[in-house]
């Protein structure tokens, strides 16, 4: 029984640490936000399961039911394995990369989590210590996202929203909305209860004590989520929120009764509207009248002048992130109908993103690896298939809470909550997608809905009924006892050797080369010879783990700072040029290759060209195999041109432009791009081309001084002058445009004109002073042109 007992410990602290998990942050780590999370909870597991295994033999009482949801789970993962083993690019499924930690073998470990959670923690005061360690955790998150909001404290994303250790302000949402529904479990758990006698009158102090306490940490979460500015999140409360306050009031007795005790307590305020009634009316009021409020009044300058309120209460269906959300699940559909049984593997939308690429996203960030939609996800991820069964675990979930709500093993408030829980997790995900935060919440509280929906059942192991089954374990026969005791030790030693190579090789080595990497970052900012530089990152790509993909990327961007630079010495400039080339040609070299590396190096040959003529070529076939993986994608395009105009072929560079320009007309900068380079080369009949769709009237700032610039190179300064007479008249308070545009208006002897923009200029910028006097009587002194 003392080593039974030792293990139980062991895996219930291991289990009861992770809640804190989302206030760690890694900041000796690439992706310090995500990578440190991940690797301690890998770690912590792989060390008690060897630990829990041992237990479950010693002991069968501590084995997990096999209840529908545990198939349902167990199903999902099953699938989600074969998915990933016959998806394109097995090896990235499973190990994931640095920024997202995910893949088979972090579901994996969730898995076997939420199988020891339903194993070990076998009572209510198991759950209460993982609840209230969660809380704790949550309470310090909110904390340093007050001082964020505050500006005590930095925010790593910067703007108006709260990210916290978290890192982004969705994720801190949704790790929050689950703290909100916690609280509502809590409460109901702890509140107090009319004495009837003298002796009570304690429990009823501590009961109110508790209810203060979960109510202020309530509202300081509810406050925080309001500074993440999440829709989302927002959203997913109010739509659950108001139903289940509407049901507290009308069933508030039965929700907030005990349906387990005796029916008499109930009836004697079957009618009566006591104090949680009126609050629970109350809480529906507000939640139903403060938004409405805000709605009707979105348009004031109030809510305009409010980052957060303007940012909440903004659903157009025109608004940017919306329109390209729109627009990458459209990608992500046809991804799905492609490969409809069992999707594409986790960690392959990179491949979905290029092939069915839209155009439209121009504007958007060039790099998407999640749809940005929880359907969407798992059609891509595990196909249809996935997707039924990972919709079958909230199937289970959901029956399992009805059936234990009908016969009243559950109580309807908790069923209640639970729903609204799963309800609004679900859809906050349509427009995000999960993350360890979220996934370590998620499968507790299935664990936990479980525990409870069968804790009145004959069969569960809890309070009496455990000690029963631990009393009929100890009169087992000797024998009997010894062998199960003695299988236990050998499979908890070998699965102990099996954890320890699993940490090595899963967890350690990856730190090691993340630590390496970011050495080599450092390195790359300072004047470090370029030698030890490339043996910085050989040292990190000498861990070889799934983190050789991130450690090449950084190659290549290291590459693009150094070949080409002319501070640089050339011999140095080649040296690293043929070391990062070697490098991302084994990234692209596998059968399913990210587009990414492609253009990363593409660029590095094209900066190259000096150190070797002979990378025209090889850039020229990289980047028409680019086009062929993704056909719609502009920017490769805008590398092709770029080559070609470096390489004196103007008209394979304007067609090349004109593609990307035609493949979405809209894009105001493909088009302005396409219009420059015909005006340095030339090929002036592309001008009028562009003019037609694009109002010049309207260009941003950085267009119209292109355009002007570009005039200016060619010397075409009659051309040239109207932009800058456009620039001075939108930005007036740059000194810059004032000075050009006097010199161009000096050029065609409009004197007057221009001492009035160089003083002006100087005015701005008393540096340009000096020179205006003399700039003045130069032009005084030359003939009419």
């Amino acid at each position: 029984m003392l080593v039974e007992n030792i293990l139980l410990w062991a895996v219930r602290i291991g289990l009861w640490v992770i809640p804190l998990l989302p206030f760690y942050i890694a900041s000796s780590m690439l992706f310090p936000f995500i990578t440190g999370k991940n690797f301690t909870f890998r770690i912590i597991i792989e060390m008690i399961v060897p630990l829990w295994a041992g237990l479950a033999i010693m002991r069968p009482e501590f084995r997990p039911r096999l209840t529908m949801l545990v198939k349902a789970v167990t199903l999902l993962v099953a699938l989600l394995f074969l998915a990933d083993i016959f998806g394109p690019n097995p090896y990235r499924s499973f190990f994931s990369n640095y920024e997202r930690m995910e893949g088979f073998i972090s579901f994996a470990h969730l898995y076997v989590y939420f199988l020891m959670l339903l194993s070990v923690f076998r009572t209510r005061r198991d759950w209460l210590i993982w609840f209230h360690v969660s809380i704790v955790a949550s309470i310090a998150v909110s904390y340093v996202a007050l001082l964020q909001h505050l500006g005590l404290r930095p925010s790593p994303q910067g703007g108006f929203r709260v990210d916290s250790t978290i890192g982004n302000p969705t994720y801190l949402a949704a790790y929050l909305l689950f703290h909100i529904w916690l609280f509502a479990l809590l409460m109901k758990q702890f509140w107090p209860r009319k004495s009837l006698d003298a002796r009570h009158g304690s429990g009823d102090i501590k009961g109110w004590i508790l209810q203060i306490v979960y109510g202020l940490v309530l509202l300081f979460e509810l406050v925080i989520i309001y500074f993440t500015a999440t829709r989302g999140a927002v959203l997913a409360l109010l739509i659950t929120a108001i139903p289940f306050f509407a049901l507290a009031v009308l069933y508030w007795n039965r929700m907030f009764g005990d349906e387990r005790s005796d029916p008499s307590t109930l009836h004697r305020v079957k009618n009566s509207w006591g104090l949680g009634r009126k609050l629970a009316a109350a809480a529906l009021g507000l939640i139903i009248l403060v938004p409405l409020v805000f709605w009707l009044n979105r348009n004031s300058s109030f809510i305009r002048q409010s980052p957060v309120l303007s940012r909440i209460t903004n659903y157009s269906l025109h608004e940017t992130t919306i329109t390209s959300r729109f627009l990458i699940w459209n990608m992500s559909w046809k991804g799905a109908l492609e490969r409809p049984f069992l999707g594409w593997g986790q960690e392959n939308y990179y491949l979905v993103f290029q092939k069915y690429y839209d155009p439209g996203l121009y504007a958007q960030e060039p790099w998407f690896d999640r749809s940005h939609d929880i359907i969407f996800d798992w059609l891509v991820h595990a196909g249809f298939i996935g997707l039924a069964a990972y919709l079958s675990v909230f199937g289970a979930v959901f029956w399992m809470i009805a059936a234990a709500i009908r016969r009243r093993g559950l109580a309807l408030w908790e069923g209640s909550v639970l729903v609204a829980l799963f309800v609004s997790y679900f859809f906050q995900n349509i427009f995000v997608f999960d993350n360890l935060n979220t996934y370590l919440l998620f499968f507790a509280f299935l664990a936990y809905t479980q525990y409870l929906a069968l804790e009145h059942t004959p069969s569960t192991s809890s309070g009496q009924a455990l000690a029963a089954r631990i009393s009929k374990s100890e009169n087992r026969q000797s024998a009997s006892s010894d062998m199960l005791f003695s299988r236990g030790i050998a499979v908890m030693i070998a699965l102990c050797a099996v954890s320890g190579v699993m940490i090595y090789v899963w967890s350690i080595q990856p730190i090691y080369q993340s630590r390496a990497l970011i050495d080599a970052l450092r390195i790359a900012q300072t004047q470090t010879p370029v030698d030890k530089l490339i043996d910085q990152f050989k040292l990190a790509l000498s861990y070889d783990s799934f983190g050789n993909t991130e450690v090449r990327e950084q190659i290549g961007n290291a590459a693009r700072t150094i070949v080409g630079n002319p501070q640089v010495n050339p011999e140095n400039q080649k040296k690293f040029a043929e070391f990062a080339i070697s490098e991302l040609k084994k990234e692209i070299s596998i059968p399913n290759p990210d587009i990414k590396h492609m253009l990363f190096l593409a660029s590095i040959f094209d900066r190259g060209l000096q150190l070797n003529p002979e990378y025209a070529g090889q850039s020229e076939k990289l980047l028409l195999d680019t086009l062929k993986l993704a056909p719609n994608k502009q920017i490769a395009y805008f590398e092709l041109a770029q080559l070609y105009v470096t390489t004196n072929h103007a008209d394979r560079a304007i067609e090349a432009l004109r593609k990307a320009w035609q493949l979405d007309t809209a894009f105001t900068q493909a088009g302005i791009n396409l219009e420059i380079i015909g005006i340095v080369t030339g090929h002036k009949k592309v001008i009028p081309e562009v003019q037609a769709k694009i109002d010049h009237g309207t260009l941003d700032e950085q267009s119209i001084y292109r355009l002007g610039l570009a005039y200016q190179q060619i010397q075409d300064y009659a051309s040239a002058l109207p932009y800058y007479e456009q620039l001075v008249r939108i930005r007036p308070d740059v000194a810059q445009y004032h000075a050009t545009y006097a010199a161009l208006l000096g050029y065609f002897h409009r004197v007057d004109e221009a001492e009035a923009q160089v003083r002006e200029a100087s005015r701005l910028d008393p540096n340009y002073a000096k020179e205006a006097d003399q700039f003045i009587k130069s032009l005084r002194s030359q003939p009419k042109k």
